[in-house]
C-alpha cells in the first residue's frame, strides 16, 4: 500500500509537470522577486517587510511543485510564522516519507545499523537556514527572498544536486522585529535615526532571543524548537546574522575557543569542513573579507546554533558586515588600516590563516550583503547535497553513541525528586526539557541514588538517550576553562605566548548556566545506571491544583512562584489576600512566615484558580497573625531606547500576571506619582538613559531626553508618601547617588582586588527568619552574576538616620556559613578571588520616609532563566503591606 501511495503521488507531480510546462521552462513560470517587490533584492534603501516576503513565497509556490509553505505557530505579537520547504518535485511529493527518516535516524533507537544505512540511502538531507533572527541585521531577511527564486529556478549542476538531495527549510526567525524595523526604516530613511528605532524589535527582548535557545519562553523560540526537535530533526543548522568584525565581511567557521566539552565530536569536524567550503566559495566568487576563529566562541548553549550542536546537529553561524539597514557606505583604505591600528590585528591587509583575502575597503552596501549572505547559503546547502547519506549516518551514529556511552559511564542521569519546595518552577523545567527533545521518565519503582532511595513516582532524565550531551550540558556544573593557562587552544603559533599574568579572558557571553541551580530544583546525580523500570512521560507532569478541606480561609505556600499567579488573580476578582507574620501550625504541620491567606472569594472561583495555576490550597480557620496585600499598582519603567532587561522584566509580569503600566519619561514629570502607583520599578538602565535620555536630533522630538531633576524629585515624592522603588542591576546606583543613601557600590574596588566573575552562578545567603523580602525561600541559594553592584554600609554616614533603616538582604556567602552547596561561593561557571566578595551584599533594603528602596545588586531574573530568585522581586512588589 505504501508504494502503491507514494507511486500516486509521482504520477500526480508527473500530470503536475505536463500541465506546467518543461523544467526548462520553470523560471519563466515562477515571478521574478524583483517583479513582483518593484524593486531587486539588496536594493539601496529598501527593506522587505514579513508579510511581503510571506506572500512572496505563497505566491511562488503556487506557481511552482518545488516549494511549499507550511504554519509553525503564532509570534508573541499575534503574527503567524511559516516556513519554505523546497527540493524537488519527487521530494516535495514524499516530504512526509523523508521527514519519518529523519526522525528515526536521529533518534537512533530501535534502527540497527543496516536499517540505518538503507535508510540514509533513501533518505535526504535536512538543511536548515533562519535568517532574520535579529531584525537588525537584515540582509539575510533579503537574501532569504533571492535564495527561494534561486533554488526553485536555477538549472546549474549545483542547484540541481541541491534540490535532488536536500531538503530546504528557509525560516524567517523574527518576524515581528523584521516588519517593525522595515516599517521604521522605510519612514524615516534619510535621519539619523532611521537604523535606531525607540523600542525592541520585538515585544518583549529584542537582541536576546538569541540567548533563549534553553530557556524557550518566546513563543518564537518554541515554534523553532518544535519545529527542530519534534518535526524535522536537520542535518545541518544555519542561522544568519549581520555583525562581522571590522573591516572583515564575514564571519565563518570554525568558531573561537573555548568549546563546550559536550560538543560531539563529529559537529565539529562538520562545522569545520562546512566552514571550509563557504570560505573557498567566497574565494572562487571573488568575494574578499571572509574570517574564522576569532571573537565568537562555542562554549554558551543560549545560542540558537550551539543549542543544536548538544543535539548532534552542526551548527553554521555567520556575521555579515553591515553598515546602517539598507544604506550604503564608502569606506576608505585608511578607514581600515585605522581600525588596524587601533588593535584589531586583523584588520590589516595581511594574508593569514583563517583571513587569507583581507578586504580593503570600498563601497559596502546591503546589496553586497546580500551576495555574501547566497554565497554562504548555498555552499552549506551544497556540502548538504555531496554529502547527504553521510550527514543522516553521522547524525544517526552520534545519537546510538549517546545511548551506548551513557549507558556505561557516567553522569547516568538525573532523578528529580516529586517533592519540590517550587513544584510548578520544576514543572517548568521539565516542560523545557521536553519541547528541546528530552527523554523524561517516570521510575516505576523505587530507585536510588548516592545512598538514599526515592519513591516510585520519581522524575528521572537519563543520559542514555539520544541527545544525551544536551541533558548533560543542562543538568551539571560547568567549570569554564581558564584560556591563559591553555594557549594551546587558541595561539595557533609556533611557540608558546605566555600569558598568565595578563586579565581572565571572558567567554564570549556567560560561562555556567546549570539549569535546576538556577531554577531552584532539587536534583540527584545517577551513581549508577537507573536499573528499575521507566514510563516515558509525554505530557509535562504539573502538580496537581487541588482544594481540600471544606470551610475556612484558602492557605497555600509562598515557596511556589505561581502562587503569585493565584494571588493576582484573587485580588482581580476583588478577593483579599493576607500573609502570615509568622509560622503558625495546621493539622500537625508548620506553615512558614509569609503564607498566603486568601478569603472573600467564591469556592467556584478558587477552586479555578488553584487547578488553572497548579497551586494546592487548603482550607482552614486559622488565628494567626497576619499583614493584608492591596492591589498593586505598578509602574514599570520603560525608556524610549529599547532596553532588552526592561523587556525581560515585563515579560516576567505578564507570565506571572501582575497588574501594571508601562512608566514612561513623561508619566514621571507630571508628578503626584503616588495617586496612581504604590509601586515603581527600574530594570538594569544606566543612569545617564534615566536622567537625560535621547540627546536631542538623535530621533524624533517625542523621544528626546529624560526624567531630569525634576523627575529625580518626583521620585523621592513618591517614596516619602509611601512608594516603594525596586532596582534591577546598575539602575541601583543611579537611585544610591539621586537618593543620597547610605551605600557605596564597592564593586570596582573587589575587581581591583582580584574578585572576578564571569557570568556564573554563585551561592547567596538570605536572612534567617525569612525577611519579608525573602519570604518562602531558604537562607541559602543561589544567584547570577555577572559584573554586578556589590553594596557597603557607607561608615561616614553612620549618625545618618538612614543609616539604622538601610540593612542587606542578600550577601556572598561567607566560608563558616553553614552551606547546602558546600564551601564554594563559586556553584557554576568561573570565578577567582572570591573570598574577596564572601559577606558583601548584593541586595539591599532601605526604609525612605513611609516608603522602601529595594536595591538589586544581580540581575534577579538573568534573562528570565533564575527562576529560583524572582520571589526576591515579587516579594518586593507587595513590600508595601509586608512591613
Amino acid at each position: 500500500m505504501i508504494v502503491c501511495a507514494r507511486i500516486l503521488r509521482l504520477l500526480a507531480v508527473t500530470m503536475i509537470l505536463t500541465l506546467c510546462g518543461s523544467l526548462s521552462g520553470v523560471r519563466a513560470q515562477v515571478t521574478p522577486p524583483e517583479e513582483f517587490l518593484g524593486y531587486p533584492v539588496g536594493a539601496d534603501y529598501r527593506l522587505t517587510t514579513y508579510e511581503t516576503a510571506i506572500s512572496y513565497f505563497e505566491l511562488i509556490a503556487g506557481q511552482s511543485v518545488r516549494m511549499v509553505i507550511r504554519e509553525m505557530g503564532p509570534t508573541e505579537m499575534g503574527r503567524t510564522m511559516k516556513y519554505a520547504l523546497i527540493s524537488s518535485e519527487e521530494n516535495i511529493a514524499d516530504l512526509d516519507r523523508f521527514r519519518e527518516i529523519a526522525e528515526r535516524l536521529s533518534l537512533g533507537r530501535g534502527v540497527s545499523p543496516e536499517e540505518a544505512g538503507r535508510l540514509a540511502d533513501e533518505g535526504r538531507a535536512i538543511g536548515w537556514i533562519d535568517v532574520g533572527l535579529h531584525a537588525s541585521e537584515c540582509a539575510p531577511t533579503e537574501h532569504a527572498i533571492q535564495l527561494a527564486y534561486d533554488l526553485i529556478t536555477d538549472e546549474d549542476r549545483m542547484t540541481r544536486r541541491i534540490r535532488e538531495n536536500v531538503i530546504t527549510l528557509l525560516i524567517f526567525a523574527n518576524p515581528d522585529g523584521m516588519t517593525m524595523l522595515a516599517e521604521w526604516y522605510m519612514e524615516h530613511q534619510g535621519e539619523q535615526w532611521e537604523g535606531r528605532m525607540p523600542w525592541l524589535y520585538s515585544k518583549y527582548v529584542g537582541h536576546d532571543n538569541n540567548r533563549d535557545s534553553y530557556n524557550v519562553t518566546q513563543e518564537e523560540t518554541r515554534n523553532i524548537s518544535r519545529l527542530q526537535n519534534h518535526e524535522w530533526f536537520p542535518n545541518v543548522v544555519y542561522n544568519h546574522h549581520q555583525t562581522a568584525p571590522f573591516p572583515t565581511r564575514i564571519w565563518i567557521p570554525p568558531y573561537g575557543e573555548p568549546t563546550n566539552p559536550n560538543k560531539p565530536a563529529q559537529v565539529i569536524r562538520w562545522e569545520n569542513l562546512i566552514g571550509a567550503a563557504m570560505g573557498m566559495a567566497f574565494e572562487v566568487n571573488d568575494q574578499p573579507g571572509a574570517i574564522s576563529r576569532i571573537s565568537f566562541d562555542a562554549w554558551y548553549p543560549g545560542y540558537m546554533t550551539q543549542i543544536a550542536t548538544t543535539h548532534n546537529i552542526p551548527s553554521i553561524l555567520t556575521e555579515t558586515a553591515l553598515y546602517r539597514l539598507a544604506t550604503p557606505h564608502e569606506y576608505s583604505e585608511d578607514d581600515v588600516t585605522r581600525a588596524s591600528r587601533g588593535g584589531g590585528g586583523y584588520a590589516g591587509f595581511t594574508s593569514s590563516a583563517f583571513y587569507t583575502s583581507p578586504w580593503k575597503g570600498g563601497w559596502w552596501r546591503i546589496g553586497d550583503a546580500v551576495q555574501y549572505c547566497l554565497t554562504a547559503s548555498k555552499a552549506v546547502l551544497d556540502v548538504c547535497s555531496r554529502y547527504s547519506r553521510e550527514m543522516l549516518l553521522s547524525k544517526y551514529s552520534m545519537a546510538v553513541g549517546n545511548i551506548d556511552r551513557f549507558a556505561a559511564e557516567a553522569p547516568f542521569g538525573w532523578i528529580i525528586p516529586r517533592e519540590q519546595r517550587d513544584p510548578t518552577t520544576t514543572a517548568r523545567m521539565l516542560d523545557k526539557l521536553m519541547l528541546l527533545g528530552v527523554e523524561v521518565y517516570e521510575s516505576d519503582q523505587v530507585i536510588r541514588a548516592a545512598g538514599v532511595e526515592y519513591p516510585a513516582g520519581s522524575i528521572v532524565i537519563p543520559t542514555s538517550q539520544p541527545f544525551g550531551a544536551f541533558v548533560k550540558t543542562m543538568m551539571e556544573r560547568q567549570e569554564y576553562p581558564d584560556l591563559r593557562q591553555k594557549t594551546h587552544l587558541w595561539q595557533g603559533l609556533p611557540g608558546r605566548v605566555d600569558v598568565s599574568e595578563a586579565d581572565p579572558l571572558r567567554p564570549y557571553d556567560v560561562a555556567g548556566w546549570t539549569l535546576p541551580l538556577q531554577m531552584g530544583i532539587s536534583c540527584v546525580e545517577l551513581d549508577t545506571p537507573p536499573s528499575t523500570g521507566m514510563t516515558r512521560v509525554t505530557e509535562v507532569p504539573w502538580p496537581e491544583g487541588i482544594v481540600t478541606g471544606r470551610r475556612g480561609d484558602y492557605i497555600f505556600p509562598a515557596s511556589d512562584n505561581n502562587s503569585f499567579i493565584a494571588v493576582n488573580r484573587i485580588l482581580a476578582a476583588g478577593g483579599r489576600v493576607e500573609r502570615a507574620t509568622g509560622p503558625f501550625e495546621l493539622d500537625g504541620g508548620i506553615w512558614p512566615a509569609g503564607t498566603f491567606v486568601a478569603s472573600g472569594v467564591g469556592s467556584d472561583v478558587m477552586l479555578e484558580i488553584s487547578t488553572g495555576t497548579h497551586v494546592a490550597m487548603v482550607r482552614a480557620n486559622t488565628s494567626t497573625e497576619t499583614v493584608r496585600l492591596e492591589p498593586l499598582r505598578l509602574g514599570h519603567y520603560a525608556p524610549w531606547s529599547g532596553s532588552m532587561d526592561e523587556g525581560w522584566m515585563r515579560w516576567i509580569l505578564d507570565e506571572y500576571e501582575f497588574p501594571y503600566e508601562r512608566l514612561r519619561n513623561a508619566d514621571i514629570l507630571a508628578g503626584d506619582l503616588i495617586k496612581r502607583f504604590n509601586v515603581i520599578s527600574f530594570a538594569a538602565i544606566g543612569g545617564r538613559t534615566i536622567l537625560q535620555g535621547n540627546r536631542e536630533g538623535s530621533t524624533l522630538p517625542e523621544y528626546v531626553g529624560g526624567i531630569g531633576e525634576e523627575g529625580i524629585e518626583h521620585l523621592r515624592e513618591f517614596v516619602r508618601r509611601g512608594g516603594t522603588i525596586i532596582c534591577n542591576g546598575s539602575s541601583s546606583t543611579f537611585i544610591i547617588d539621586q537618593f543620597d543613601l547610605p551605600i557605596r557600590n564597592i564593586n570596582r574596588e573587589l575587581s581591583e582586588a582580584g574578585f572576578y566573575s564571569a557570568g556564573s552562578l554563585m551561592e547567596m545567603s538570605y536572612p534567617e527568619g525569612p525577611v519579608p523580602i525573602t519570604r518562602g525561600m531558604e537562607d541559602h541559594g543561589v544567584a547570577f552574576w555577572s559584573r554586578g553592584q556589590i553594596f557597603e554600609l557607607d561608615a561616614e554616614r553612620a549618625g545618618d538616620p538612614l543609616f539604622s533603616r538601610t540593612r542587606p538582604v542578600a550577601w556572598f556567602t561567607t566560608a563558616e556559613s553553614r552551606s547546602p552547596y558546600g564551601t564554594e561561593s563559586l556553584l557554576s561557571g568561573y570565578a577567582e578571588n572570591v573570598d574577596q566578595a564572601r559577606g558583601k551584599a548584593t541586595v539591599m533594603h532601605v526604609e525612605y520616609g513611609e516608603g522602601d528602596i529595594v536595591l538589586f545588586g544581580f540581575n534577579f531574573h538573568n534573562r528570565a532563566q533564575s527562576y529560583s530568585t524572582f520571589k526576591l522581586y515579587f516579594n518586593s512588589l507587595y513590600l508595601e503591606y509586608n512591613r
